[in-house]
Protein backbone atom coordinates (compact mmCIF):
# COMPACT_ATOMS: atom_id res chain seq x y z
CA UNK A 1 0.00 0.00 0.00
CA UNK A 2 1.32 3.40 -0.93
CA UNK A 3 2.08 6.13 1.64
CA UNK A 4 -0.77 8.35 0.42
CA UNK A 5 -3.26 5.56 0.80
CA UNK A 6 -2.10 4.86 4.37
CA UNK A 7 -2.40 8.59 5.31
CA UNK A 8 -5.88 8.78 3.82
CA UNK A 9 -7.00 5.72 5.80
CA UNK A 10 -5.64 7.15 9.07
CA UNK A 11 -7.47 10.49 8.49
CA UNK A 12 -10.74 8.64 7.85
CA UNK A 13 -10.27 6.69 11.09
CA UNK A 14 -9.69 9.94 13.08
CA UNK A 15 -12.87 11.48 11.63
CA UNK A 16 -14.84 8.34 12.47
CA UNK A 17 -13.38 8.42 16.00
CA UNK A 18 -14.38 12.14 16.38
CA UNK A 19 -17.88 11.42 15.19
CA UNK A 20 -18.14 8.49 17.60
CA UNK A 21 -17.04 10.75 20.52
CA UNK A 22 -19.54 13.48 19.62
CA UNK A 23 -22.28 10.89 19.35
CA UNK A 24 -21.29 9.52 22.76
CA UNK A 25 -21.43 12.95 24.40
CA UNK A 26 -24.78 13.60 22.77
CA UNK A 27 -26.16 10.34 24.19
CA UNK A 28 -24.82 11.20 27.65
CA UNK A 29 -26.23 14.76 27.47
CA UNK A 30 -29.70 13.57 26.34
CA UNK A 31 -30.03 10.68 28.81
CA UNK A 32 -28.32 11.94 31.98
CA UNK A 33 -30.74 11.88 34.97
CA UNK A 34 -29.97 15.52 35.76
CA UNK A 35 -31.90 18.34 34.05
CA UNK A 36 -29.32 20.22 31.93
CA UNK A 37 -29.66 23.05 29.44
CA UNK A 38 -27.36 25.22 27.35
CA UNK A 39 -28.21 28.98 27.37
CA UNK A 40 -26.96 31.88 25.30
CA UNK A 41 -28.25 35.45 25.83
CA UNK A 42 -30.99 34.15 28.14
CA UNK A 43 -32.35 31.83 25.40
CA UNK A 44 -32.27 28.00 25.25
CA UNK A 45 -29.78 26.52 22.79
CA UNK A 46 -30.44 22.91 23.77
CA UNK A 47 -32.07 21.03 26.65
CA UNK A 48 -31.70 17.38 27.59
CA UNK A 49 -34.60 14.95 27.98
CA UNK A 50 -34.73 15.21 31.78
CA UNK A 51 -34.94 19.02 31.60
CA UNK A 52 -37.80 18.91 29.08
CA UNK A 53 -39.67 16.24 31.07
CA UNK A 54 -39.21 18.14 34.36
CA UNK A 55 -41.01 21.19 33.01
CA UNK A 56 -43.51 19.38 30.76
CA UNK A 57 -42.14 20.23 27.30
CA UNK A 58 -41.72 18.01 24.25
CA UNK A 59 -38.34 17.27 22.77
CA UNK A 60 -36.84 20.35 21.13
CA UNK A 61 -39.84 22.51 22.11
CA UNK A 62 -37.68 24.83 24.22
CA UNK A 63 -34.86 25.19 21.69
CA UNK A 64 -34.21 28.84 20.76
CA UNK A 65 -36.94 29.99 23.18
CA UNK A 66 -36.46 32.66 25.90
CA UNK A 67 -36.02 31.53 29.49
CA UNK A 68 -38.92 33.89 30.27
CA UNK A 69 -41.14 30.78 29.85
CA UNK A 70 -39.84 29.46 33.19
CA UNK A 71 -40.32 32.70 35.21
CA UNK A 72 -43.51 33.38 37.21
CA UNK A 73 -43.78 37.03 36.07
CA UNK A 74 -42.22 39.53 33.69
CA UNK A 75 -41.06 41.53 36.71
CA UNK A 76 -39.11 38.60 38.17
CA UNK A 77 -37.56 37.91 34.73
CA UNK A 78 -36.49 41.57 34.40
CA UNK A 79 -35.19 41.84 37.98
CA UNK A 80 -33.05 38.70 37.75
CA UNK A 81 -31.61 39.96 34.46
CA UNK A 82 -30.70 43.37 35.93
CA UNK A 83 -29.21 41.97 39.16
CA UNK A 84 -27.26 39.05 37.69
CA UNK A 85 -26.72 40.05 34.05
CA UNK A 86 -23.00 40.58 34.64
CA UNK A 87 -22.57 37.90 37.32
CA UNK A 88 -20.05 35.75 35.41
CA UNK A 89 -17.76 38.74 34.88
CA UNK A 90 -16.84 38.49 38.59
CA UNK A 91 -17.72 34.88 39.53
CA UNK A 92 -17.25 31.38 38.09
CA UNK A 93 -20.39 29.60 39.32
CA UNK A 94 -23.95 30.76 40.02
CA UNK A 95 -26.22 28.91 42.44
CA UNK A 96 -29.68 29.86 43.63
CA UNK A 97 -32.91 28.36 44.92
CA UNK A 98 -36.06 29.62 43.19
CA UNK A 99 -39.55 28.61 41.96
CA UNK A 100 -39.84 27.75 38.23
CA UNK A 101 -43.11 27.58 36.26
CA UNK A 102 -43.88 24.41 34.29
CA UNK A 103 -45.70 24.42 30.96
CA UNK A 104 -49.00 23.56 32.69
CA UNK A 105 -48.58 26.50 35.09
CA UNK A 106 -47.63 24.47 38.17
CA UNK A 107 -44.67 25.55 40.30
CA UNK A 108 -41.53 23.48 40.78
CA UNK A 109 -38.98 24.50 43.41
CA UNK A 110 -35.47 23.98 42.06
CA UNK A 111 -31.81 24.55 42.83
CA UNK A 112 -30.28 26.20 39.76
CA UNK A 113 -26.49 25.96 39.19
CA UNK A 114 -24.72 27.47 36.20
CA UNK A 115 -21.29 28.30 34.79
CA UNK A 116 -19.77 29.50 31.54
CA UNK A 117 -18.80 26.92 28.90
CA UNK A 118 -15.56 28.82 28.38
CA UNK A 119 -14.67 31.69 30.73
CA UNK A 120 -12.32 33.09 28.08
CA UNK A 121 -15.16 33.24 25.53
CA UNK A 122 -18.46 34.18 27.26
CA UNK A 123 -20.23 34.33 23.88
CA UNK A 124 -20.36 30.51 23.81
CA UNK A 125 -23.00 30.72 26.54
CA UNK A 126 -23.45 28.87 29.80
CA UNK A 127 -24.42 25.38 30.95
CA UNK A 128 -27.10 25.05 33.70
CA UNK A 129 -28.07 22.15 35.95
CA UNK A 130 -31.52 22.17 37.57
CA UNK A 131 -32.42 19.97 40.57
CA UNK A 132 -36.04 19.41 41.56
CA UNK A 133 -36.39 20.04 45.32
CA UNK A 134 -40.20 20.21 45.41
CA UNK A 135 -40.35 17.10 47.55
CA UNK A 136 -37.78 18.60 49.88
CA UNK A 137 -39.91 21.74 50.10
CA UNK A 138 -42.99 19.69 50.91
CA UNK A 139 -41.01 17.90 53.59
CA UNK A 140 -39.97 21.29 54.98
CA UNK A 141 -43.60 22.43 55.01
CA UNK A 142 -44.61 19.23 56.80
CA UNK A 143 -41.78 19.77 59.26
CA UNK A 144 -42.91 23.37 59.88
CA UNK A 145 -46.44 22.12 60.53
CA UNK A 146 -45.06 19.55 62.98
CA UNK A 147 -42.98 22.25 64.67
CA UNK A 148 -46.06 24.47 64.98
CA UNK A 149 -47.98 21.60 66.59
CA UNK A 150 -45.04 21.03 68.91
CA UNK A 151 -44.94 24.73 69.78
CA UNK A 152 -48.65 24.63 70.64
CA UNK A 153 -48.04 21.62 72.87
CA UNK A 154 -45.04 23.35 74.48
CA UNK A 155 -47.15 26.47 75.00
CA UNK A 156 -49.83 24.41 76.75
CA UNK A 157 -47.22 22.77 78.96
CA UNK A 158 -45.65 26.17 79.62
CA UNK A 159 -48.96 27.60 80.76
CA UNK A 160 -49.32 24.73 83.21
CA UNK A 161 -45.76 25.31 84.38
CA UNK A 162 -46.49 29.05 84.76
CA UNK A 163 -49.35 28.23 87.08
CA UNK A 164 -47.06 26.21 89.32
CA UNK A 165 -44.36 28.88 89.09
CA UNK A 166 -46.92 31.56 89.92
CA UNK A 167 -47.79 29.81 93.13
CA UNK A 168 -44.13 29.50 93.97
CA UNK A 169 -43.54 33.18 93.12
CA UNK A 170 -46.32 34.21 95.44
CA UNK A 171 -44.59 32.40 98.25
CA UNK A 172 -41.23 33.95 97.34
CA UNK A 173 -42.81 37.39 96.96
CA UNK A 174 -44.26 37.19 100.40
CA UNK A 175 -40.82 36.45 101.82
CA UNK A 176 -39.13 39.17 99.75
CA UNK A 177 -41.66 41.89 100.41
CA UNK A 178 -40.05 42.86 103.65
CA UNK A 179 -36.61 42.92 102.00
CA UNK A 180 -37.91 45.04 99.08
CA UNK A 181 -39.39 47.59 101.43
CA UNK A 182 -36.04 47.85 103.17
CA UNK A 183 -34.14 48.27 99.87
CA UNK A 184 -36.64 50.71 98.38
CA UNK A 185 -35.49 53.59 100.51
CA UNK A 186 -31.86 52.89 99.70
CA UNK A 187 -32.57 52.82 95.95
CA UNK A 188 -34.48 56.10 96.14
CA UNK A 189 -31.67 57.82 97.95
CA UNK A 190 -29.08 56.31 95.59
CA UNK A 191 -30.97 57.56 92.53
CA UNK A 192 -31.39 60.96 94.11
CA UNK A 193 -27.68 60.95 94.96
CA UNK A 194 -26.71 60.42 91.31
CA UNK A 195 -29.41 62.69 89.84
CA UNK A 196 -28.56 65.75 91.92
CA UNK A 197 -27.34 68.71 89.80
CA UNK A 198 -24.49 69.30 92.25
CA UNK A 199 -21.42 67.13 92.70
CA UNK A 200 -21.17 65.19 95.96
CA UNK A 201 -18.19 63.28 97.33
CA UNK A 202 -17.55 61.36 100.53
CA UNK A 203 -13.91 61.38 101.66
CA UNK A 204 -12.30 59.50 104.54
CA UNK A 205 -9.59 60.87 106.83
CA UNK A 206 -6.89 59.49 104.52
CA UNK A 207 -8.06 61.49 101.51
CA UNK A 208 -9.64 58.50 99.73
CA UNK A 209 -12.86 59.25 97.86
CA UNK A 210 -15.22 56.57 99.14
CA UNK A 211 -18.19 57.52 96.98
CA UNK A 212 -19.08 60.18 94.41
CA UNK A 213 -22.06 60.88 92.19
CA UNK A 214 -22.07 61.36 88.41
CA UNK A 215 -22.09 65.14 88.56
CA UNK A 216 -18.92 65.10 90.65
CA UNK A 217 -17.08 62.90 88.15
CA UNK A 218 -18.19 65.25 85.35
CA UNK A 219 -16.99 68.31 87.28
CA UNK A 220 -13.53 66.91 87.90
CA UNK A 221 -13.34 65.68 84.30
CA UNK A 222 -12.97 61.92 84.86
CA UNK A 223 -16.38 60.40 83.92
CA UNK A 224 -14.86 57.13 82.65
CA UNK A 225 -12.82 56.39 85.78
CA UNK A 226 -13.69 58.22 89.01
CA UNK A 227 -10.61 59.17 91.06
CA UNK A 228 -9.66 57.08 94.11
CA UNK A 229 -7.94 59.87 96.04
CA UNK A 230 -7.78 63.66 95.78
CA UNK A 231 -4.05 63.40 95.05
CA UNK A 232 -4.82 61.57 91.78
CA UNK A 233 -6.82 64.47 90.34
CA UNK A 234 -5.03 66.14 87.39
CA UNK A 235 -6.39 69.60 88.29
CA UNK A 236 -4.80 72.42 90.26
CA UNK A 237 -6.86 74.32 92.82
CA UNK A 238 -6.60 78.02 93.67
CA UNK A 239 -8.47 80.73 95.56
CA UNK A 240 -10.12 83.84 94.12
CA UNK A 241 -6.90 85.85 94.57
CA UNK A 242 -4.93 83.24 92.60
CA UNK A 243 -3.28 81.60 95.64
CA UNK A 244 -2.65 77.95 94.92
CA UNK A 245 -4.15 75.40 97.35
CA UNK A 246 -2.29 72.13 97.88
CA UNK A 247 -4.48 69.06 97.43
CA UNK A 248 -3.65 67.82 100.93
CA UNK A 249 -4.83 71.18 102.33
CA UNK A 250 -8.15 71.39 100.47
CA UNK A 251 -10.80 72.86 102.80
CA UNK A 252 -13.13 69.86 102.50
CA UNK A 253 -10.52 67.35 103.64
CA UNK A 254 -10.07 66.30 107.25
CA UNK A 255 -7.19 68.09 108.92
CA UNK A 256 -6.47 70.04 112.05
CA UNK A 257 -7.95 73.37 110.93
CA UNK A 258 -11.37 71.94 110.11
CA UNK A 259 -13.64 71.93 113.14
CA UNK A 260 -17.17 71.32 111.92
CA UNK A 261 -18.21 72.39 108.43
CA UNK A 262 -17.59 74.95 105.67
CA UNK A 263 -20.13 76.83 103.62
CA UNK A 264 -19.95 78.26 100.09
CA UNK A 265 -16.20 78.54 99.66
CA UNK A 266 -15.38 79.65 96.11
CA UNK A 267 -12.40 77.83 94.68
CA UNK A 268 -10.96 77.59 91.17
CA UNK A 269 -9.91 74.40 89.40
CA UNK A 270 -7.64 74.31 86.35
CA UNK A 271 -6.63 71.28 84.27
CA UNK A 272 -2.91 70.86 83.67
CA UNK A 273 -3.01 69.97 79.96
CA UNK A 274 -5.96 71.85 78.45
CA UNK A 275 -5.74 74.77 80.91
CA UNK A 276 -9.53 74.60 81.11
CA UNK A 277 -10.74 76.44 84.19
CA UNK A 278 -13.81 75.95 86.39
CA UNK A 279 -15.10 77.73 89.44
CA UNK A 280 -16.75 75.76 92.23
CA UNK A 281 -18.75 76.73 95.29
CA UNK A 282 -18.01 74.13 97.97
CA UNK A 283 -19.82 73.29 101.21
CA UNK A 284 -18.91 70.37 103.43
CA UNK A 285 -19.79 68.76 106.73
CA UNK A 286 -18.08 66.27 109.05
CA UNK A 287 -19.70 62.86 109.45
CA UNK A 288 -18.79 60.01 111.78
CA UNK A 289 -20.09 56.53 110.98
CA UNK A 290 -19.11 53.39 112.88
CA UNK A 291 -16.21 55.20 114.44
CA UNK A 292 -14.79 56.44 111.09
CA UNK A 293 -14.60 60.14 110.31
CA UNK A 294 -15.70 61.23 106.86
CA UNK A 295 -16.42 64.50 105.05
CA UNK A 296 -19.45 64.93 102.83
CA UNK A 297 -18.79 67.77 100.36
CA UNK A 298 -21.15 69.41 97.85
CA UNK A 299 -19.71 71.07 94.72
CA UNK A 300 -21.72 73.56 92.64
CA UNK A 301 -20.37 74.70 89.27
CA UNK A 302 -20.40 78.53 89.31
CA UNK A 303 -18.21 79.00 86.24
CA UNK A 304 -21.02 80.61 84.27
CA UNK A 305 -21.81 82.98 87.13
CA UNK A 306 -18.14 83.97 87.43
CA UNK A 307 -18.01 84.66 83.69
CA UNK A 308 -21.11 86.85 83.96
CA UNK A 309 -19.54 88.70 86.86
CA UNK A 310 -16.36 89.23 84.84
CA UNK A 311 -18.38 90.49 81.87
CA UNK A 312 -20.28 92.84 84.16
CA UNK A 313 -16.97 94.13 85.51
CA UNK A 314 -15.70 94.66 81.97
CA UNK A 315 -18.96 96.38 80.98
CA UNK A 316 -18.74 98.66 83.98
CA UNK A 317 -15.13 99.49 83.14
CA UNK A 318 -16.12 100.11 79.53
CA UNK A 319 -19.02 102.36 80.54
CA UNK A 320 -16.65 104.28 82.79
CA UNK A 321 -14.17 104.62 79.93
CA UNK A 322 -16.92 105.67 77.53
CA UNK A 323 -17.98 108.29 80.08
CA UNK A 324 -14.46 109.67 80.07
CA UNK A 325 -14.38 109.54 76.28
CA UNK A 326 -17.70 111.38 76.16
CA UNK A 327 -16.32 114.05 78.47
CA UNK A 328 -13.19 114.29 76.34
CA UNK A 329 -15.36 114.54 73.23
CA UNK A 330 -17.10 117.55 74.73
CA UNK A 331 -13.77 119.07 75.69
CA UNK A 332 -12.38 118.39 72.21
CA UNK A 333 -15.42 119.97 70.56
CA UNK A 334 -15.14 123.00 72.86
CA UNK A 335 -11.40 123.20 72.20
CA UNK A 336 -11.97 123.01 68.45
CA UNK A 337 -14.58 125.74 68.71
CA UNK A 338 -12.43 127.97 70.92
CA UNK A 339 -9.31 127.54 68.78
CA UNK A 340 -11.28 128.06 65.60
CA UNK A 341 -11.90 131.74 66.36
CA UNK A 342 -8.23 132.76 66.91
CA UNK A 343 -7.19 130.72 63.90
CA UNK A 344 -9.71 132.52 61.70
CA UNK A 345 -8.53 135.88 63.09
CA UNK A 346 -4.88 134.95 62.50
CA UNK A 347 -5.73 133.92 58.94
CA UNK A 348 -7.49 137.21 58.28
CA UNK A 349 -4.57 139.24 59.63
CA UNK A 350 -2.05 137.23 57.61
CA UNK A 351 -4.14 137.63 54.45
CA UNK A 352 -4.24 141.39 55.04
CA UNK A 353 -0.47 141.55 55.54
CA UNK A 354 0.08 139.54 52.40
CA UNK A 355 -2.11 141.87 50.32
CA UNK A 356 -0.16 144.92 51.56
CA UNK A 357 3.21 143.27 50.90
CA UNK A 358 2.25 142.59 47.30
CA UNK A 359 2.51 146.36 46.60
CA UNK A 360 5.95 146.66 48.24
CA UNK A 361 9.00 145.85 46.17
CA UNK A 362 11.49 143.30 47.57
CA UNK A 363 8.93 141.66 49.88
CA UNK A 364 8.36 138.52 47.75
CA UNK A 365 10.17 136.29 50.24
CA UNK A 366 8.11 137.60 53.13
CA UNK A 367 4.93 137.16 51.08
CA UNK A 368 5.92 133.58 50.31
CA UNK A 369 6.54 132.83 54.00
CA UNK A 370 3.18 134.36 54.87
CA UNK A 371 1.58 132.12 52.21
CA UNK A 372 3.11 129.04 53.86
CA UNK A 373 1.90 130.21 57.27
CA UNK A 374 -1.61 130.66 55.85
CA UNK A 375 -1.47 127.15 54.34
CA UNK A 376 -0.47 125.59 57.68
CA UNK A 377 -3.17 127.51 59.50
CA UNK A 378 -5.69 126.24 56.95
CA UNK A 379 -4.49 122.70 57.62
CA UNK A 380 -4.76 123.25 61.38
CA UNK A 381 -8.31 124.52 60.93
CA UNK A 382 -9.20 121.52 58.78
CA UNK A 383 -7.81 119.14 61.42
CA UNK A 384 -9.83 120.83 64.14
CA UNK A 385 -12.95 120.62 61.98
CA UNK A 386 -12.48 116.90 61.47
CA UNK A 387 -11.88 116.31 65.17
CA UNK A 388 -15.03 118.23 65.98
CA UNK A 389 -17.09 116.29 63.40
CA UNK A 390 -15.72 112.96 64.62
CA UNK A 391 -16.33 113.41 68.37
CA UNK A 392 -19.56 115.42 68.32
CA UNK A 393 -22.96 113.74 68.36
CA UNK A 394 -24.55 113.46 64.96
CA UNK A 395 -27.70 112.10 63.40
CA UNK A 396 -26.96 108.94 61.36
CA UNK A 397 -28.17 110.42 58.09
CA UNK A 398 -27.01 108.74 54.90
CA UNK A 399 -26.07 110.83 51.92
CA UNK A 400 -24.34 109.89 48.66
CA UNK A 401 -20.59 110.21 49.22
CA UNK A 402 -17.43 109.65 47.22
CA UNK A 403 -15.90 106.66 49.04
CA UNK A 404 -12.39 107.65 47.90
CA UNK A 405 -12.76 110.97 49.70
CA UNK A 406 -14.02 109.23 52.83
CA UNK A 407 -10.92 107.00 52.80
CA UNK A 408 -8.59 109.97 52.17
CA UNK A 409 -10.17 111.97 55.03
CA UNK A 410 -9.71 109.02 57.41
CA UNK A 411 -6.04 108.67 56.43
CA UNK A 412 -5.52 112.40 56.98
CA UNK A 413 -6.96 111.99 60.45
CA UNK A 414 -4.50 109.11 61.13
CA UNK A 415 -1.51 110.67 59.41
CA UNK A 416 0.31 111.13 62.72
CA UNK A 417 0.04 107.40 63.56
CA UNK A 418 1.09 106.45 60.02
CA UNK A 419 4.29 108.57 60.24
CA UNK A 420 5.02 107.63 63.83
CA UNK A 421 5.03 103.90 63.00
CA UNK A 422 6.83 104.34 59.64
CA UNK A 423 3.96 102.66 57.76
CA UNK A 424 3.75 102.80 53.97
CA UNK A 425 0.16 103.19 52.77
CA UNK A 426 -0.60 101.61 49.40
CA UNK A 427 -3.86 102.96 47.96
CA UNK A 428 -5.67 100.87 45.34
CA UNK A 429 -8.69 103.08 44.72
CA UNK A 430 -10.78 102.92 41.58
CA UNK A 431 -11.00 106.24 39.72
CA UNK A 432 -14.29 108.17 39.82
CA UNK A 433 -16.27 105.67 41.91
CA UNK A 434 -20.08 105.91 41.91
CA UNK A 435 -21.56 107.70 44.95
CA UNK A 436 -22.38 105.41 47.89
CA UNK A 437 -25.21 106.29 50.30
CA UNK A 438 -23.65 106.23 53.78
CA UNK A 439 -23.25 108.02 57.08
CA UNK A 440 -19.79 109.53 56.63
CA UNK A 441 -18.93 109.75 60.34
CA UNK A 442 -19.89 106.12 60.99
CA UNK A 443 -17.98 104.73 58.00
CA UNK A 444 -14.97 106.85 59.00
CA UNK A 445 -15.22 105.26 62.44
CA UNK A 446 -15.09 101.79 60.82
CA UNK A 447 -12.11 102.73 58.65
CA UNK A 448 -10.44 104.38 61.65
CA UNK A 449 -10.67 101.11 63.64
CA UNK A 450 -9.52 98.86 60.78
CA UNK A 451 -6.59 101.10 59.77
CA UNK A 452 -5.47 101.59 63.38
CA UNK A 453 -5.65 97.82 64.00
CA UNK A 454 -3.54 97.23 60.90
CA UNK A 455 -0.94 99.80 61.98
CA UNK A 456 -0.70 98.29 65.47
CA UNK A 457 -0.44 94.74 64.03
CA UNK A 458 2.73 95.76 62.12
CA UNK A 459 4.38 97.70 64.97
CA UNK A 460 6.85 94.88 65.69
CA UNK A 461 7.75 94.31 62.02
CA UNK A 462 10.76 95.69 60.23
CA UNK A 463 10.03 99.21 58.84
CA UNK A 464 10.33 98.09 55.23
CA UNK A 465 7.70 95.37 55.86
CA UNK A 466 5.10 97.75 57.29
CA UNK A 467 2.88 98.06 54.24
CA UNK A 468 -0.81 98.82 54.65
CA UNK A 469 -2.97 98.34 51.56
CA UNK A 470 -6.32 100.10 51.32
CA UNK A 471 -8.50 99.70 48.27
CA UNK A 472 -11.98 99.38 46.87
CA UNK A 473 -13.75 97.71 43.98
CA UNK A 474 -17.25 97.29 42.64
CA UNK A 475 -18.88 93.88 43.01
CA UNK A 476 -19.39 91.83 39.81
CA UNK A 477 -23.14 92.45 39.91
CA UNK A 478 -22.54 96.21 40.27
CA UNK A 479 -24.83 96.45 43.29
CA UNK A 480 -22.28 97.06 46.05
CA UNK A 481 -18.89 98.62 46.76
CA UNK A 482 -16.25 96.52 48.52
CA UNK A 483 -13.62 98.27 50.67
CA UNK A 484 -10.68 96.35 52.14
CA UNK A 485 -7.82 97.07 54.56
CA UNK A 486 -4.91 94.61 54.41
CA UNK A 487 -1.83 94.57 56.64
CA UNK A 488 1.34 92.47 56.60
CA UNK A 489 1.55 92.05 60.36
CA UNK A 490 1.89 89.04 62.64
CA UNK A 491 -1.56 87.72 61.67
CA UNK A 492 -4.29 86.24 63.83
CA UNK A 493 -4.28 82.71 65.24
CA UNK A 494 -6.91 80.35 63.82
CA UNK A 495 -8.57 79.99 67.22
CA UNK A 496 -8.73 83.75 67.75
CA UNK A 497 -9.91 84.40 64.16
CA UNK A 498 -13.16 82.52 64.82
CA UNK A 499 -13.91 84.87 67.72
CA UNK A 500 -12.73 88.12 66.10
CA UNK A 501 -16.21 89.67 66.10
CA UNK A 502 -17.33 88.40 69.52
CA UNK A 503 -18.08 91.15 72.07
CA UNK A 504 -15.32 91.64 74.67
CA UNK A 505 -12.90 89.28 72.94
CA UNK A 506 -9.49 90.83 72.29
CA UNK A 507 -5.88 89.76 71.75
CA UNK A 508 -4.50 93.13 72.89
CA UNK A 509 -3.28 93.43 76.50
CA UNK A 510 -5.09 96.77 76.92
CA UNK A 511 -7.98 96.06 74.51
CA UNK A 512 -11.65 95.80 75.44
CA UNK A 513 -12.86 93.74 72.50
CA UNK A 514 -15.70 95.99 71.29
CA UNK A 515 -14.13 97.80 68.32
CA UNK A 516 -14.81 95.14 65.68
CA UNK A 517 -18.22 94.40 67.19
CA UNK A 518 -19.20 98.05 66.77
CA UNK A 519 -17.76 98.07 63.23
CA UNK A 520 -19.82 95.03 62.23
CA UNK A 521 -22.95 96.61 63.74
CA UNK A 522 -22.36 99.82 61.72
CA UNK A 523 -21.78 97.96 58.45
CA UNK A 524 -24.82 95.71 58.96
CA UNK A 525 -26.96 98.78 59.71
CA UNK A 526 -25.88 100.05 56.26
CA UNK A 527 -27.04 96.78 54.67
CA UNK A 528 -23.50 95.46 54.13
CA UNK A 529 -21.22 92.76 55.53
CA UNK A 530 -17.91 92.89 57.40
CA UNK A 531 -15.63 89.86 57.07
CA UNK A 532 -12.10 88.77 57.93
CA UNK A 533 -9.59 86.54 56.16
CA UNK A 534 -5.93 85.60 56.46
CA UNK A 535 -3.48 86.49 53.69
CA UNK A 536 -0.89 83.75 53.38
CA UNK A 537 1.27 82.93 56.38
CA UNK A 538 1.20 86.48 57.74
CA UNK A 539 -1.13 89.38 57.60
CA UNK A 540 -4.86 89.96 57.86
CA UNK A 541 -7.45 91.37 55.52
CA UNK A 542 -10.67 93.03 56.69
CA UNK A 543 -13.24 93.95 54.08
CA UNK A 544 -16.76 95.28 54.10
CA UNK A 545 -19.42 95.95 51.50
CA UNK A 546 -21.81 98.86 51.12
CA UNK A 547 -24.84 98.88 48.80
CA UNK A 548 -24.55 101.38 45.95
Amino acid sequence: MSGNAIASTEAEMEVDHGNDSATGYEVIFRNTPLAICHLRNRAFVRCNTRFEELFGYARGELDNKSVRLLYPTDESFRTIGENYGHFFERHDTFKDERPIIRKDGSVVWCIVTGSLLDSSNPRLGSIWVVQDISEHKRTEDDLKASVEKLEILVHQRTLELHKHVSKLEQEVATRKRAEDVANEHREKYEKLFHMLPIGISITDDGGRILEANRQFTELVGTPEKPPITWQQLPQRFFLSDGTRVAKKRLPWRIHGVQKDSIKNIEIGMREEESRKQRWLSVSSSLLELKGQKMVVAAFTDITYRKRIEELERLRHAELTRLGRINAMAGMAAALAHQMGQPLVSALNYLQGCRLRLEHISGAAEISQSLGLAITHLDQAGEILRRVKDFVCKHAPERTPENINEVIQDTLSFLSFDVHRHNVTVNLQLIPSPPPVPLCKIEIQQVLFNLVKNGIEAMSEMEPESRILTIGNEISPDGRSMKIFVQDHGIGVEKRAAKRAFEPYFTTKPDGLGIGLTICRSIIESHGGELSFSKTGERGSKFQFTLPI
